[in-house]
């Protein structure tokens, strides 16, 4: 039998992270891809702070090789080693949803009879391509991003509060309060996504279902009715497209106004700093180059946690069918059934939730016997060949 799926069971952080952790490539990848991330960002911290040196000290006849060749290599280092990161990041999420591909395909292909009677197809090959597809975005193309972005916040963070803790806080204070109005909206993003990755699959499976039955829907004359279906789920998807739009345009002008607000008030605080002498201009410059250290992966991380949530809501359907019970496969075993007669005793048979199609029959079927089955359709003469063939427990 299949196992039914509870659609009031909560979904979790926990579970979510426990399918990615099921799935995570080997260790080595892991390590190199971190080590490569910290070098990219230690190289990135380090011109900042050549730069203000040069800065205070600048006069032509001062201007030190050496230093120039220290920030040209440090320069060089950081592409070389971002792109190292980045590509092994990308192939270790590639590699992590080839992976739940192959687990999903597995299972699905596995999967008893009734589920195929109780699900539409399209609806599963939505969950196969199209959730997937959020995943491999998520894992793939924002995990990388969000990984450099927070080595580099926590480098910048840390050499900024050994420069200035007064300026360093003012970037602080920006990030509970930005939080508070980010949080609530990421949570209407993972509804909004779980409704859209729903509708998609319902739609999915309506226009496989009606293509593949184009002679019966000709036949029966019902053009008109299936495009009023298919017109009807075009808007339900494009209801779900605006609501996520409304949700994205609050979402980046608020990013933008704290980032140029924060901007704004360290180039007029640290303007007045330097103007009365307690603040370098090297160390202001030195400032605003580790503050784009930080605003720039900042404003990746918003993208990053919408793109979590949607995620997450995709990953929950994944994970249901993950939960199904696969169907007790037995080995084959040759067997020389010549000279053997078929026998059926008492044999009843209902669909789930459904009246008894079958009830008790009996019949023998000797070698060499033709046995036929008549009925009205809908008899059970299909549903007693299934039974034959194991497809069904009576």
């Amino acid at each position: 039998m299949t196992k039914k799926i509870n659609t009031q069971t909560t979904y979790t952080w926990k579970k979510f992270f426990a399918l990615l952790g099921s799935v995570k490539p080997a260790n080595w990848i892991i390590v190199i891809a971190l080590l490569t991330s910290i070098l990219t960002t230690l190289a990135g911290l380090v011109v900042p702070l050549f730069t203000k040196d040069l800065i205070d000290g600048f006069s032509f006849s001062k201007i030190n090789a050496s230093l120039v060749i220290i920030i040209v290599a440090a320069f060089i280092i950081q592409a070389v080693a971002n792109g190292f990161s980045v590509f092994l990041l990308n192939y270790m999420g590639q590699k992590m949803v080839a992976t739940i591909r192959i687990r999903l395909w597995k299972k699905i292909i596995h999967l008893p009879v009734p589920y195929y009677d109780n699900t539409k197809t399209g609806e599963t090959v939505s969950r196969m391509i199209n959730d997937t597809i959020l995943l491999k975005e998520l894992i793939a193309d924002h995990l990388p991003q969000f990984v450099t972005g927070i080595i580099s916040v926590i480098g910048a963070v840390t050499i900024l509060l050994f420069m200035d803790w007064k300026m360093t806080l003012v970037i602080l204070i920006s990030v509970p309060l930005t939080a508070l109005v980010v949080a609530p909206l990421g949570q209407k993003m993972f509804k909004i996504s779980k409704g859209l990755q729903k509708e998609t699959a319902d739609f999915t499976g309506m226009i496989s279902q009606t293509l593949s039955e184009s002679r019966l829907v000709k036949a029966s004359n019902a053009e008109n009715l299936e495009e009023k279906r298919g017109k009807e789920g075009v808007n339900r998807l494009f209801g779900f497209g605006i609501r996520e739009a409304k949700i994205v345009a609050v979402l980046a002008p608020l990013i933008f106004f704290v980032v140029m607000g924060v901007i704004v008030v360290i180039i007029g605080y640290g303007g007045i700093r330097v103007t009365s002498g307690t603040l370098s201009t090297g160390t202001l410059i030195a400032f605003l180059l580790y503050l784009f250290q930080i605003i720039v992966p900042v404003t990746s991380f918003v993208t990053f946690f919408t793109q979590l949530q949607k995620s997450k809501g995709a990953t929950e359907r994944i994970s249901e069918i993950l939960e199904q019970d696969s169907e007790n496969l037995q080995n084959g075993i040759e067997k020389d059934i010549s000279g053997k007669k078929i026998q059926v005793r008492d044999v009843s048979f209902a669909y789930a939730d459904g009246d008894t199609i079958l009830d008790k029959i009996n019949f023998t079927a000797n070698p060499g016997e033709v046995v036929a089955f008549a009925g009205p359709s809908g008899g059970g003469k299909s549903t007693l060949f299934a039974l034959l063939e194991r497809f069904y427990e009576p």
